[in-house]
């Protein structure tokens, strides 16, 4: 007979029921259920807890009610060895599923479904360019990684059985933790804000589709072109947005109860990512800082000291390229380089799957890198040209001493200097300090462009060497006593190849703007609020406009329609139908409108960026979009009458069915959530959610899943500078990774609720607050 672990993980993973389990264990269903809790509850972190690891001092680590680890050592050494230790503890199986992500080992433990991610991240040389991070690293760096490594091992080899219960399931070890699997995780990071092979695809077929006065239209921002640096002049023409957006925002002392500047922040994430923080306090000689590190990796992302504070938003400047390669005819491995043909670098890579045989990859690069157009979505038809890609997350950088200056920063001085060493992702700081400064700046190696547009482009309209800090967009102690930045563009009449990039709709912006102005004194709860709001500029600018031609109709239920957007606020609130019946709409307009240009299959490639035209063509602003004999009106009735038909065919006849929160709801999902057994483990939810694409509560909807939340803001952090040992925080997926744990589901309940923890500093809070405490010793 099996033994008892292996029927319960037979029962976990839904093979057999656990009455079936608990009849081969000889046992009843109840005492069975009892198993499975023991067996989840031993792998957590004991409440008080003394071990040996690869420290010089004694090192303390407190565990507050909300599962913060808040770290205490003699020295940085120490203090990162203790924060691998801990995070370990809390978190490995993400954290190896995040390693094996950047490597594209995924496969190997979850099958062929995650062949595709394989195989992009190591086309693009995630893995290559760690590698070569690693040989580059400062003293200092090389000291902190290895530290982190160091307590990431000290703990698998101490955990037995008290290792993450998805190793259990899957039936495998971790290996141990490298200096290359950190670089690796955050070269990952870089990529997922930076990549966008789709985005470049749109512009592409925009170029070809388009005359030039319609293609400025369509790549043009919908809503404003109001700038983060305040302008005269007009943004430009933005390139296509994936939706990987934030907002941040900062207020002065001078709109504020306190006196002192309060910082806000959120960024936001597919809904899968939720689960990439950890929440942590590092206090060493010279450093105290508190906030979220990206898992794996040794740096606070989104925090503040007890004299600075940082948010950020997704700049989204253009730091990737993809060429045309010109191959030779007679030699399908020869590419032009100048005057000179030159071999593809091939390289052949097998990657195993789990229950499958290995999959083969062949790898070809040219001098600008490797070969993409498994990647890349066709925009035309027939022979797709080679396109080979040149990124800047290739280089050999980290950029983890930006993230060290910032933790130990003392004023605005010192994070601009520490923001000035930031060489990926591209991105909208915004910091203040204790002193009452605040600022903007944009950090990143944004390269230099001699030539080239949107799309795909001419190897000799390669890139030169990066823009200089001082010369990105950057504002300090502004005159209106305030910053925000919500993915749009970042000032005006700047040139187009330093303000190249992908901009939001603009919608958010407008609205934090609003929220910001609307009151005169702010406070640390009235700034947190603003990351609640659910009003769709949207819904406001184009709701009144569409319930006035729905009232033109002949069919009663269309002017049914009318009437219900009426008296609609934009609001983007749960119970909202109004917001449901306008969402249906768009979605159907936007293709109605895109079709009138590009060819099916290309439009359903473009579609998500055609909400520019469609806005217009609605208000009567781009009558060449359209042909002579457009007919507004029966074009606006067809797309509500498609729309009343999806909801009725999809959703269900009843206006009471289509409130918004029912449909629009998010369920936090592991990894290996099946819809069965696993699921009902590990996955968090579903929760009605208030807000949408475009609201500051951003929760982008899946449309081909009923409105399903896709995206959302993983991580919401308020700092008053007048106290920052009392900020607020909440992380969606939590922070642990076992889910016995109260810890793993609770911050997801209060990102639900648009509630905070506070995010302690000082220890007399953190004992008052306290769940356990750690002591590593030598």
């Amino acid at each position: 007979m099996a033994d008892r672990k292996t029927i319960l993980m037979q029962a976990m993973r839904g093979e057999i029921t656990a009455d079936e389990g608990a009849n081969q264990l000889g046992i009843s269903r109840r005492s069975f259920r009892d198993f499975q809790r023991r067996f989840l509850r031993q792998k957590l972190p004991g409440t008080e807890e003394r071990v040996k690891a690869p420290v010089d001092q004694q090192v303390t680590v407190l565990r507050d009610r909300w599962g913060v680890a808040h770290i205490e050592a003699a020295s940085m050494a120490d203090c990162f060895t203790a924060l691998g230790y801990a995070m370990a503890q809390d978190r490995l199986w993400q954290m190896d599923y995040m390693r094996r992500l950047a490597h594209g080992q995924l496969s190997e433990i979850l099958g062929a479904d995650y062949l595709g991610e394989d195989r992009l991240h190591r086309t693009i040389g995630l893995t290559r360019a760690a590698q070569g991070a690693a040989s580059a690293m400062s003293d200092e760096v090389k000291m902190v990684l290895q530290s982190l490594g160091g307590g990431i091992n000290a703990w698998m080899e101490a955990m037995g059985d008290r290792r993450c219960v998805e190793f259990d399931l899957l039936d495998y070890d971790p290996a141990p933790w490298t200096v290359v699997d950190s670089i690796a995780i955050w070269k990952w990071r870089w990529w997922m804000l930076t990549g966008r092979l789709s985005a470049v695809a749109v512009n592409e077929a925009a170029k070809r589709y388009l005359p030039p006065d319609l293609f400025d239209l369509f790549l043009t921002t919908e809503a404003s072109e109001e700038t983060i640096v305040p302008s005269d002049e007009p943004a430009g023409v933005g390139g296509y947005d994936t939706g990987i957006g934030s907002n941040n925002w900062v207020i002065g002392g001078e709109r504020t109860a306190n006196g002192k500047p309060v910082l806000a922040t959120d960024p936001h994430n597919d809904v899968s990512m939720c689960r990439q923080w950890y929440q942590a306090q590092v206090r060493a000689p010279g450093m105290d800082a508190v906030g979220a590190f990206f898992l794996g990796t040794p740096g606070i992302y989104l925090g503040h000291t007890r004299d600075t504070a940082w948010g950020v938003t997704n700049h989204a400047a253009s730091v990737r390229d993809l060429y045309v390669e010109d191959v030779s005819k007679g030699d399908e491995n020869l590419y032009r380089d100048g005057d000179a043909w030159r071999p593809f670098v091939v390289e052949e890579q097998a990657i195993p799957v789990r229950d499958a045989a290995a999959d083969v990859l062949v790898i070809r690069r040219s001098r600008r890198g490797p070969v993409v157009n498994e990647f890349v979505p066709a925009v035309g038809d027939g022979e797709q040209s080679v396109l080979s890609m040149r990124w800047i997350g290739s280089e050999a950088t980290t950029g983890f001493e930006a993230m060290l200056g910032l933790m130990r920063s003392k004023n605005v001085a010192e994070v601009l200097d520490a923001l000035a060493q930031w060489p990926m992702p591209i991105l909208n700081f915004v910091f203040a300090d204790s002193d009452g400064r605040l600022g903007y700046h944009v950090v990143g190696h944004v390269p230099t462009r001699r030539a080239g547009d949107f799309g795909f482009r001419d190897p000799d309209c390669e890139w030169g060497a990066p823009h200089a800090f001082d010369a990105l967009p950057h504002l300090v102690d502004p005159e209106r006593n305030w910053v925000a930045t919500a993915n749009n563009p970042p000032w005006g009449g700047r040139g187009p190849y330093l303000s190249l990039g992908a901009w939001s709709d603009g919608y958010r912006f407008r609205r934090i703007v609003a929220r910001i102005e609307e009151l005169e004194t702010h406070t640390q709860e009235s700034t947190g609020a603003i990351h609640a709001d659910v009003v769709h500029g949207r819904g406001e600018d184009l709701g009144p406009v569409v319930a006035e031609i729905a009232m033109r109709a002949g069919n009663k239920r269309l002017r049914d329609l009318g009437e219900l957007l009426r008296g609609w606020d934009g609001a983007y609130s749960v119970d909202s139908v109004a917001a449901t019946v306008f969402t249906a709409f768009w979605e159907h307009w936007v293709r109605r409108v895109v079709r009138v240009r590009f060819p099916n299959h290309v439009a359903q490639l473009v579609v998500g960026r055609g909400g520019s035209v469609a806005r217009c063509v609605l208000t009567g602003q781009a009558l060449d979009w359209t042909p002579d004999d457009w007919d507004l009106d029966g074009e606006v009735h067809a797309a509500l009458g498609d729309a009343l038909d999806w909801l009725r065919r999809r959703v269900g006849p009843r206006k009471s069915q289509w409130r918004w929160g029912r449909l629009h709801t998010v369920t936090f999902r592991h990894p290996l959530s099946d819809g069965g057994a696993l699921s009902k483990m590990f996955d968090v939810g579903p929760f009605e959610s208030s807000g949408s694409t475009g609201t500051v509560r951003a929760t982008g909807y899946n449309f081909g899943k009923l409105f399903e939340v896709g995206s959302l803001s993983t991580y919401r952090m308020v700092v008053d500078m007048s106290n920052p040992a009392q900020s607020m925080a909440t992380a969606a997926g939590g922070q642990s990774g076992h889910p016995i744990s109260p810890n793993y589901r609770i911050q997801s309940e209060l990102w639900a609720a648009d509630e905070y923890h506070p995010l302690l500093m000082d220890w007399e809070d953190i004992v008052g607050n306290l769940q356990s405490r750690l002591e590593l010793n030598p």
